[in-house]
């Protein structure tokens, strides 16, 4: 697919218009609409174009047999004739940080490379089961993972191998799962480092697309509850434009044209199918509650229910959002094997609280109930109004370690390794078999809990995640749930969205405040690459090209 670069300046700072999502640790990715021009002494500028660089067509990535791809095009050449060890020189590197779309936290394990060819389109749903829904393509000639800091630096470590291109309109992406911006550095200088600027403000920052005018993203199923945590979406930076009714046009792969006013993207915004559920705290209506927050034109509780007892229904989704009802409604009898056959297909499920029975006996299916200790007769706290509860962050495997330190570098904490929750539930003893986490068999990752409940409360898991098929081995494995013991964005006043987030969240206390950044780290991590927990993350699922 050819993309002609249209250009658009924006002086002395960076404005990120693209496309961009892949999968956390490696793989294929796309690049498009964003030119990234470090001006050379002392200036930088950005500029936008469409999707990819003239010195890149024609690339392309084929598979040789021992599995490396081989590299072809202008940007292969380039990237093994600086000979900068030969003239005693460094390697010519980009370095940079990666944040959210909303600019504010960056982004630990997501995957930046640079592409040979133009990346292929990411098709937004219909997620398949495979450990990476949407691998970086574009045959990356090299790649990265950004760090607890969400910092990056792409550099070849020897004389051998494929380094970073210099030149201009040097194509760049950023990818997590299918969050993904494609940009285009205007200039990369050789055997040199190029510092991708971290401007104050938080849009002109290298960061995931916020909309489908500025990238790839996931189409997530979000059902509304008592705690408004469609809010937390809103306030990792989704743009308001993407929630829609579910009966909206489905968004198509992000291009070149979207990042063009005068060319809307096919099919438009709506990247958050937003249904309506339940609030039991509403009072009368379905099951004892009334109907919780909703969008212009978005669909009955009863429609919801029905709507979920589909597995067919449900894999038009890459995510599933389930905040809390404030009751542990019955889902319907379909609707326990439905989102099992989801998450078996490579669906992706976060859920809050009264969720849980999705997972827990008796209704949740025997895979789901066998990844934790269920308790099914926990206390009913209304923590909201009590303050906060101390919980440990589990460090016992590296993610555990990098989430640690993510929160303490962003001052989510204060003590590395213990961070204060509010609004917190007991729902979980721990995870299964006993004794896993000494013998390295666990069902599901522990990564916060505490040994010193609140008032009234049981020590537990507070946030677990597993993966799917439950049992099988890693490389068998491509669905992902993350469950929250925790309220995520405080109490809704079920009103049109966006009202309830501007009137109610953040909350008056704070607590909600440190719950949602707490989460971002699994929200983002639940989108990425499905893969061994207990390891370290991978930048080397794709072999470097040869």
């Amino acid at each position: 697919m050819r993309h002609a670069w249209v250009w658009v300046a924006a002086p002395l700072s960076v404005v990120l218009v693209g496309a961009a999502a892949s999968c956390g640790s490696s793989g294929p990715s796309q690049f498009g609409s964003g030119t990234l021009n470090i001006g050379g002494e002392g200036g930088a500028s950005l500029k936008f174009g469409d999707g990819s660089a003239s010195n890149g067509e024609g690339g392309s990535a084929t598979t040789l047999p021992d599995g490396a791809p081989a590299c072809n095009g202008a940007l292969c050449n380039v990237a093994t004739t600086d000979n900068c060890s030969g003239k005693g020189m460094p390697f010519t590197s980009i370095t940079g940080v990666v944040y959210d779309p909303a600019g504010k936290l960056p982004l630990y394990n997501v995957y930046v490379y640079v592409p040979s060819a133009t990346p292929d389109p990411i098709d937004p749903g219909n997620p398949a089961c495979t450990p990476c829904e949407a691998p970086a393509s574009g045959g990356p000639i090299i790649g990265t993972l950004t760090d607890e800091h969400g910092a990056f630096t792409l550099q070849q470590t020897s004389a051998s191998g494929y380094g970073v291109p210099s030149g201009s309109s040097i194509p760049l992406v950023i990818q997590t799962g299918k969050w993904r911006k494609q940009i285009t550095l205007q200039t990369v200088a050789a055997c040199t480092a190029t510092a991708i600027p971290d401007p104050a403000t938080p849009a002109d920052k290298l960061r995931l697309p916020a909309n489908s005018s500025e990238g790839d993203m996931p189409i997530i199923a979000f059902t509304s509850g008592c705690d408004p945590a469609e809010c937390f979406l809103r306030n990792i930076g989704i743009s308001d434009s993407e929630f829609v009714a579910p009966t909206a046009p489905v968004p198509v792969a992000w291009t070149a044209a979207a990042a063009n006013a005068a060319t809307p993207t096919p099919g438009g915004a709506g990247h958050v199918r937003f249904y309506t559920a339940n609030d039991n705290m509403g009072g009368g209506g379905m099951m004892g509650g009334g109907a919780a927050s909703s969008v212009p034109g978005g669909n009955t509780v009863a429609q919801t229910y029905q709507w979920w007892t589909s597995a067919a229904n449900l894999l038009e989704n890459d995510i599933v959002f389930n905040a809390c009802e404030c009751n542990p409604n019955d889902r319907g009898a379909a609707a326990y094997m439905a989102m099992d056959d989801y998450l078996n297909g490579g669906g992706r499920v976060f859920a809050t609280h009264y969720y849980y029975n999705w997972f827990e006996p008796p209704a949740g299916t025997p895979d789901l109930q066998s990844v934790a200790a269920w308790d099914r007769m926990a206390p009913l706290p209304r923590m909201s109004g009590v303050g906060t509860e101390a919980d440990t962050i589990d460090q016992t495997f590296p993610k555990g370690m990098a989430f640690a330190t993510w929160l303490q570098d962003n001052a989510i904490t204060t003590t590395l390794g213990s961070i204060a929750l509010g609004d917190v539930r007991d729902d979980v003893t721990g995870v299964l078999p006993a004794g896993c986490e000494a013998a390295g068999t666990c069902l599901a990752t522990q990564w916060i809990y505490t040994t010193t409940p609140a008032a009234g409360l049981n020590a537990g898991s507070r946030y677990i995640s597993f993966n799917t098929p439950v049992g099988k081995p890693a490389a068998n494995q491509c669905g992902r749930a993350v469950f929250s013991d925790v309220h995520l964005s405080g109490t809704s006043n079920n009103a049109t969205f966006p009202a309830e987030c501007t009137t109610n969240n953040p909350d008056p206390q704070g607590n909600h405040v440190t719950n949602e950044k707490a989460l971002e780290f699994l929200f983002f991590d639940l989108s990425s690459c499905v893969e061994n927990e207990s390891h370290p993350a991978d930048a080397g699922a794709i072999p470097p090209p040869k």
